[in-house]
Order: C-alpha cells, then sequence, then structure tokens
C-alpha cells in the first residue's frame, strides 16, 4: 500500500464528529455506548424541545367556552310572597353561590379531601399527571391525582373523556385558570360544578337535598361527608347506607387534623351525621304541576327565550299564585260528590281584578294522572255567562234597565226579516219584562231581541274588550292549536245564548273585568322574575290596565248582576255575606254548567262539564240531581271559594250607579207587547216607590231600580213555578236547568223574599223566593233559577236551580 493512502485512512479513521458517536479511538461494541457528551446534549436538546412544545401548546390553547352542563342553573318558581317554592326547572339541579355563601367546614372539608396542596401549587400536579399518563396508556386509568383546580377545569370546560388530549387540554387550561382566577374562586367554582348524588350539583343543592340547610350553614361533620361522597356520589344514599362513607369520612377528618384545619379534639367529637330521607313524593303531583306547566309556558313567551334557557337560566319566577286560595281552590272542589260520572271535569279560576293576577286555580285532581288543564286549556259552552257581554252592549247603546222586552215563550223573533223562534227554559212565559227582570232570571226571549236590537258584532265585540279570546281561525281549527282563542264566538244573534265555547281561564278575566268597574287587566300568573345571585330584575308584570268600558257602563253591569245573587239564579251566594254579582249558566244538553261571579276585589269562574273520549257528553244525574245547574253545584263551590279567599278582607262595597252614556237607541224590532188589561181591584193605601218617576231622565240617568216580581206580567211563569216546586217535594231534582232551548231563571220575587225564607230549588220551574219556600221557610219548593235567600229570621231556603238553558240558534 502506497504510504499517502495509509496516511489518509488513519486519519478518517482518528477524526471525531461533533458529538463524538460512536465514539473514536474506543473499539469493539464499547465504542457505541454514548458519551458524557452525547447524553448532555441529548438532554438539553430533550428539555429544550420540551419547552419549546409546552410553550407551544401553552399558547395554543385557548380556555374554552363552559360547557352547558356546568353553566346551567335551576330555575325556580315561588309562590306569591316570594319564598315558598312552587317547584323547578332544570336538566339538573344546580345553583351557584359565592364564595362567602360556603361555610368554612365546607370549604376545609373539600379541600383536605381532595387537594392538600390546593394554595400551594399552581393548578396542576405533576405527580397527578404522570399517574394519569400512566394510566391512560395501560387503559388502567382510576382517576384521582387531580388538583382541584383540574377538576373544576374538567366539569366546567371539558368533559369525563379518558384520553391524552383531554389531560393534556386539561393541564394548559388549569395553568391558565390559575393564573387568571384566585384561589377563592377556583374553589366556589368547584364546589358549584361537584356532584353529589340525588341529582344535586353544586354544593348549595345538595346541602339542600341532603340537609335542607342552605351551604352556608354546614358544620363539620356535614361538610366532612359531603367532602367524602366527591369521589363515589353514587355509592350509596346516605340516608340508607352511612357505612358505605365511613371510612372516606373519617379520612376526610384525620386530613382536616393533619392540616390543622381542626383540632384532635374537636375531631374526637365528629361522628356522622343525621341525613334526611330522599323526598321520593313528586314535586309536580296535584296542583303543583299544573301550576308548574302554566308558568313554564307564560316564561318562554314572556322572557322570549327557549326551554333549553328556562331550564339552565337560574332564573327566579315570582307568581301571583297566593299558596293559601290555592288551598282554598282544592277544597272547594273537594267539597263536590265523590262518586262522579266518567268523565267529569271541574274547573276554577280566580283573578285579582285590580292586577290580573290569577290568584289560584283549578286545574285537575293531579297534574301526574292529567296533564290536561281544566281551567285554563278546556274550552266550554259559555251558556248564560255569555249574556252579560250583551248587557254591557245595550247599555253602551242607549238601552236602559227599564227597557221591555218580549218574556213570552215561544216568541218569533225579526231577525234581520227573518223570523227566529226562541224558547225560555221549561217554556215558561212571562209577559214583557225589564231588562233588570230578563237579567236576573235569565230570559232567553228578552236577551235574543236585545241582542237582535243592538246588534250581535257589538256584543262579540264587548265579550272581546272584556277579556275573551278572539273567534279561532280556520287554520287554528284544522291545525287543533286553540289554545289562545275561543271556539265559534261569531257575531250571530244566538251568540247571546252562550253558543261559543271559551276557556274558564277567559271567562274569570271577562268576569274580573267587570270586578274592576271596567278596566281590563291582561291576566298573568308572574309577577316578576330575576336572574343571578344579585337578582337583576329581567321581567316585571304590566299591571296598569286599560279602560275598556264606561264606569257608569260598568257600575250598571254590576247592579244587574247583583240581582242575579240577591233574588235570581245565583241566590245561594248571598252565603257569602258580601256584596257579590255573577251569572249562571248551563249549556245544552246539560253539558256544562257555570258560575262567573265577584266582588270587587276578587273575580272567580267555576265551571262543571263532562267529557269522554275527548267529546262532550251530558253531566246527567249526579250527586241526587237529576241535572246539574249553574245555580246548584257550580254557585256552591264559588261560595265555598270565596268565602275561604276573601276571609280576613276588607268588604268592599260595588260603585254606585252613575249617568250613563247619552246614545241614540237602536231601534228595536221586537218590542214587548202590551199585557193584556185585567180587573184592577182597589188599591190599599202605601208610600210611593222611589223609582216610580218615569220621567225624562230615565233615558240618560241610571235608575234606582229593584226588579219587580211583575206578578200581574208574569202570571203564566209563576203557575209554572208552583207546578214544577210540587214535583220538587216529591224528591226530584230541585234546581235543575233544562237544555239548552231555554232560560228558565223564572221568577219568584227580586229578592226572594218570602214571611219565613227564601224560595228553594225547584226543579226547571219558576216561582221562586215568594212562592217557591216552605211556609217554615226550609222547603225546597219551586224556585227555577229564583230561588234566592229569603230575609227573615228563618234563614235560606235551598238553592236556586239555574235553568238558564239555551238552544242555540233557536
Amino acid at each position: 500500500m502506497a504510504k499517502g493512502q495509509h496516511t489518509a485512512k488513519n486519519i478518517g479513521r482518528n477524526t471525531k464528529n461533533l458529538l463524538n458517536y460512536p465514539r473514536a479511538g474506543v473499539s469493539g461494541w464499547t465504542r457505541y455506548l454514548p458519551s458524557i457528551r452525547v447524553l448532555v446534549v441529548g438532554g438539553l436538546s430533550l428539555v429544550i424541545a420540551l419547552c419549546v412544545l409546552f410553550a407551544i401548546g401553552y399558547a395554543a390553547t385557548d380556555i374554552p367556552e363552559p360547557n352547558l352542563e356546568a353553566t346551567g342553573q335551576t330555575s325556580t318558581i315561588y309562590y306569591s310572597d316570594g319564598k315558598t317554592p312552587i317547584g323547578q326547572y332544570k336538566v339538573e339541579d344546580r345553583k351557584s353561590v359565592e364564595i362567602d355563601e360556603i361555610s368554612e367546614p365546607m370549604q376545609k372539608a373539600a379541600i383536605a379531601a381532595e387537594d392538600t396542596s390546593f394554595y400551594e401549587n399552581r393548578g396542576i400536579s405533576i405527580k397527578g399527571l404522570s399517574r394519569a399518563v400512566v394510566g391512560v396508556a395501560t387503559n388502567k386509568y382510576a382517576g384521582g391525582g387531580s388538583t382541584i383546580t383540574q377538576q373544576y377545569v374538567k366539569n366546567f370546560y371539558l368533559t369525563n373523556e379518558h384520553s391524552f388530549d383531554r389531560k393534556i387540554k386539561e393541564m394548559f387550561i388549569s395553568l391558565k385558570i390559575d393564573q387568571q382566577q384566585s384561589k377563592d374562586e377556583i374553589l366556589a367554582n368547584y364546589l358549584n360544578t361537584i356532584y353529589l348524588g340525588r341529582r344535586s350539583y353544586g354544593i348549595e343543592v345538595a346541602s339542600q337535598n341532603y340537609f335542607d340547610k342552605p351551604a352556608s350553614e354546614l358544620n363539620v361533620s356535614e361538610s366532612a361527608l359531603l367532602a367524602a361522597m366527591i369521589q363515589r356520589p353514587g355509592a350509596a344514599d346516605p340516608s340508607d347506607n352511612p357505612e358505605a362513607y365511613q371510612d372516606r369520612f373519617d379520612y376526610v377528618v384525620k386530613s382536616m387534623v393533619d392540616e390543622g384545619f381542626i383540632t384532635e379534639e374537636q375531631a374526637a367529637k365528629v361522628e356522622m351525621p343525621e341525613v334526611k330521607k330522599q323526598n321520593k313524593e313528586s314535586s309536580l303531583s296535584g296542583q303543583k304541576g299544573y301550576m308548574w306547566d302554566f308558568v313554564r309556558r307564560e316564561a318562554l313567551r314572556k322572557l322570549d327565550i327557549d326551554e333549553a334557557q328556562l331550564d339552565r337560566g337560574g332564573y327566579n319566577i315570582v307568581t301571583t299564585f297566593d299558596k293559601d286560595r290555592m288551598k282554598a281552590a282544592e277544597q272547594a272542589i273537594k267539597t263536590l260528590p265523590q262518586e262522579q260520572p266518567e268523565g267529569m271535569q271541574a274547573g276554577l279560576v280566580s283573578i285579582d281584578p285590580d292586577d290580573g293576577g290569577i290568584e289560584a286555580f283549578y286545574g285537575g285532581k293531579n297534574y301526574l294522572d292529567q296533564a290536561f288543564n281544566a281551567s285554563t286549556q278546556s274550552h266550554v259552552q259559555s251558556g248564560s255567562t255569555f249574556k252579560p257581554f250583551a248587557l254591557v252592549a245595550g247599555l253602551e247603546n242607549g238601552v236602559r234597565l227599564t227597557d221591555s222586552y218580549p218574556g213570552a215563550s215561544p216568541t218569533t223573533l225579526n231577525n234581520d226579516g227573518t223570523p227566529w223562534t226562541v224558547n225560555n227554559f221549561a217554556s215558561t212565559s212571562y209577559g214583557p219584562v225589564s231588562l233588570l227582570k230578563a237579567t236576573q232570571s235569565s230570559i232567553n226571549t228578552a236577551y235574543a231581541a236585545l241582542n237582535v236590537q243592538v246588534g250581535p258584532d257589538k256584543t262579540v265585540d264587548v265579550a272581546e274588550r272584556a277579556g275573551l279570546s278572539p273567534n279561532c281561525t280556520d287554520k287554528e281549527m284544522k291545525s287543533g292549536d286553540t289554545g289562545g282563542c275561543s271556539i265559534g264566538l261569531t257575531p250571530n244573534p244566538s251568540n247571546v245564548l252562550g253558543t261559543a265555547s271559551v276557556k274558564p281561564i277567559d271567562m274569570a278575566s271577562a268576569y274580573a273585568t267587570f270586578a274592576s268597574n271596567g278596566v281590563h287587566h291582561e291576566t298573568h300568573s308572574i309577577k316578576k322574575v330575576t336572574k343571578g345571585a344579585e337578582d337583576e330584575e329581567v321581567y316585571k308584570a304590566e299591571t296598569k290596565g286599560k279602560r275598556v268600558f264606561d264606569k257608569a257602563v260598568a257600575a250598571e253591569t254590576s247592579y244587574a248582576l247583583q240581582q242575579v245573587v240577591k233574588g235570581g239564579s245565583g241566590g245561594y251566594a248571598q252565603n257569602l255575606g258580601r256584596p257579590a254579582a255573577g251569572k249562571t249558566g248551563t249549556t245544552n244538553e246539560n253539558k256544562a254548567a257555570w258560575f262567573s261571579g265577584y266582588t270587587p276585589n276578587l273575580a272567580t269562574s267555576v265551571v262543571l262539564y263532562r267529557e269522554v273520549d275527548g267529546k262532550s257528553v251530558s253531566i246527567g244525574s249526579f250527586g241526587g240531581r237529576g241535572e246539574v245547574t249553574g245555580g246548584s253545584f257550580p254557585v256552591q263551590v264559588w261560595t265555598d271559594y270565596m268565602k275561604n279567599a276573601l276571609q280576613g278582607e276588607k268588604v268592599e262595597q260595588f260603585p254606585a250607579r252613575g249617568e250613563l252614556p247619552d246614545k241614540p237607541k237602536p231601534k228595536n224590532t221586537n218590542p214587548a207587547p202590551a199585557p193584556k188589561p185585567e180587573p184592577k181591584e182597589e188599591p190599599e193605601p202605601k208610600a210611593p216607590a222611589d223609582n216610580s218617576d218615569g220621567g225624562k231622565d230615565k233615558e240618560t240617568k241610571a235608575p234606582i231600580e229593584t226588579p219587580k216580581d211583575e206578578k200581574d206580567k208574569d202570571s203564566d211563569g209563576d203557575e209554572k213555578g208552583k207546578e214544577e216546586g210540587s214535583k220538587d217535594s216529591d224528591g226530584k231534582d230541585g234546581s235543575d236547568e233544562g237544555d239548552n232551548g231555554d232560560s228558565g231563571d223564572t221568577g219568584g220575587s227580586e229578592n226572594g223574599n218570602s214571611d219565613n225564607g227564601n224560595g228553594g230549588e225547584g226543579d226547571k220551574g219558576s216561582g221562586g223566593g215568594n212562592e217557591g219556600g216552605n211556609e217554615d221557610g226550609n222547603g225546597t219548593g219551586g224556585g227555577g233559577d229564583t230561588g234566592g235567600e229569603g230575609s227573615s229570621d228563618s234563614g235560606l231556603g235551598g238553592l236556586g236551580g239555574d235553568t238558564d238553558g239555551f238552544k242555540p240558534g233557536g
């Protein structure tokens, strides 16, 4: 070999590269062992690479938006007192509180149980992360080892997914959160997001569910138990099996001692606390479910939010529902006979006329068995409770209570050139009757003539202004979306007889407008809504109201409707013992019976109806009565409820009658026929009546009038009443209304006065009051609708039958 070649070979063999790897000058396999230089450089390179990757990862990882489950807070609805809860809207039961609303023992117990280095670490635990990485790699991840900050990040921002990606994100977010939030904020947020069993998310809800107290009042033993449950909240319910948490409980107490949070002497006294039993009863049973559902629907509309927002929004909703009046409504309905025909439904709605707030309602026996609300969702034919709308329409257009209308049955009316035959209940005939008498006795023929005179369109207009929902459109009827409308509220002459089907809540709203002397307030169940820990107000009900009827017209209407109570079909309501006005109603074929009435400070509608397989059917015999009328069970329920609801309330008087609007009166094409002359007897001397001047003033000034018995004019009706009264003595139904052919609130004296008592219940008859009762005032003689209360010492007689049925279209 040439010398030059040999030298070159040696030089190449002995030359060292930068890392000296493989090592120069070393023979055999050992030359491949890394030198100190390689180890140092490699280690430094790895550290630098990790730092770079960490920096990139830290910079690239943003704090995400909180997950919906973590941020969602329970919305709570309250009775009108703002303190007593009715129910909650939630996906999960959660309520967040500030750190100062969590007791110090609970804060310390959580730290002792989950992260004793909480106040020293920077949000992560290297030891815990390493264990988690190994666990994920070997598929044996058992949790644990995470700091409180990491657990908070997982609960609030991430998920429980077991993956490297989630752990890396958790680490970076935890570091950032530790830089951005104080330790107290992190601890409060953590305790607000943990799950502790019984569907309880957050320490506040758990404290209420387990110990019936706020988190601010938790003591050491209670705090130690809740902290012990953090790792395994679903292991057992501590009220049934506290032993399942005993070991962890002891560990937490010992850790609190070790960390100096409590002394050994204090620890020695700590025992497993007593936990209240889980409430197995559904929170939506009975009437609560109906309130819960109604308020939910209203909240979605008024707040303009969707269901998810309501369920997670943490709203505090104060309703108008009065707890005592809700109870009174339920008790009043329970006074009905228990043996009821299939499909029997009862509804009651009570509204404050001063602001339109729903004080109480009765939706059904149990929301869990029947979610359909009989008071707010049903449509029921209105019967004679509709007549006051025609009355108002007349008073607004020059008609007066002293005006005369035909009372004979049948009467054929001229309906714009078309004959229309109308019957009264039981074909009871009257002579010409005043509008006041027609109101008291619910005379169909007179009201039909009034409706033709003023125009059915004006009657519909009054009904809608008072509070009835407008007529359903064809589209609404076809789709079945009739919740916001009335069915059959059309401008036809027979609408005055109650052909339209309306919601009980709407009828109560309309009568509340009468009670407020012509001011309509929007019916509502929500007073106000606040949100968040600071109770920021986000909604408040508008309660100002709008005047829809002239004051004098409204006062005149109330005066007329008071006569229904004083001596007409609603006579039983005199038991209330304070001024009241109202109207009974019974519908075609006895399918529904109403009493809608009011005092100046509360308006209430009661309805009974029956549905079988989705179809309206006759109530039939019920509670020992052949038929159920508005003057029977409905007015009894109304009176029972109102007595309790108004207990302790000031007795208010209705507004005084005033001067009515001076408007041209529509021509009456169906005037009352002149009564037949009869032989006159020599009258006995008596004091002149104070309302008999019949002067010019009557057209504009509301007359101060008490309904007349009109004995001469109503002789046929009185005879009929005697006849039907005799039936009653045989034990037959005492106050039955007829089918909707006729209005049979027939008769008797205006005040139901007799020498010894009032008229009793009558079976489809007239002649209540002065002819209805037995001589001793305790009988159940005639009385159709007018078996009102007597004014004698003997007290009240029986109920007055409503008998104000109707036959749509004549």
